[in-house]
């Protein structure tokens, strides 16, 4: 996981394979387009609809998912969506299987870009990691998720930092949460979606001709 400032006290985290994939498809699109252009330019207008597809689905799966750590809240960018969590709101963090972030009503929110270690990329917690992660026990009970060297344990230890847990700041109830500015928004990639199915009905049109 590439982990950068995005600005002041703002980090940001993008998952490595991601624009690995990105950057490969680009090349791809890029060098099918050229062998299209000289079949001709009607063969580059007919392809033009899938690739600009393609495109938007690698955009979707692997160019747009990021975790977004600011001073008050995180912000899951999936997909499809984009979950934004203010720290009045959440109760829980988990990196089992991805990073999950539980709410104080009960919802879980996993993030699409910090997946927890697969068994090949799983590692023992060094001690240097127990400091980091501020740790009290011993290292062997530190799950390899919850590690840097995880996607899932890298963006939590920037978020356990800045979060201050229920239990230390007080019980708050989600109606509670709310009242204090602390609501869960979840917006819809409303624009991707729309960018898809107009792709999608060029590919098939372009199909039918």
């Amino acid at each position: 996981m590439r982990r950068a400032r995005a600005g002041p006290d703002v980090f940001e985290f993008r998952p490595r394979v991601g624009i690995a994939a990105c950057v490969v498809w680009a090349v791809v699109a890029g060098l099918w387009l050229l062998a299209q252009a000289r079949t001709g330019l009607v063969a580059v207008a007919a392809t033009l609809p899938l690739i600009c597809l393609v495109s938007i689905v690698v955009y979707a799966l692997f160019g747009r998912p990021r975790v977004i750590v600011t001073g008050s809240a995180v912000v899951l960018r999936n997909v499809l969506r984009e979950v934004q969590i203010p720290f009045e709101a959440l109760a829980g963090i988990d990196t089992q299987y991805a990073l999950t972030l539980t709410t104080v009503d009960g919802r879980r929110f996993q993030a699409w870009a910090a997946p927890a270690a697969g068994r090949m990329g799983a590692a023992r917690v060094t001690e240097e990691e127990r400091k980091a992660l501020t740790w009290s026990g011993p290292v062997d009970e530190i799950p390899s998720s919850a590690g840097l060297r995880s996607d899932a344990g890298a963006a939590a230890v920037v978020i356990r930092r800045r979060w201050q847990p229920p239990a230390a700041a007080g019980t708050v109830d989600g109606g509670s949460a709310a009242r204090l500015g602390g609501a869960v928004q979840i917006r819809w990639a409303t624009w991707l979606l729309v960018a898809m199915a107009v792709c999608l009905v060029g590919t098939v049109l372009v199909g039918i001709r």
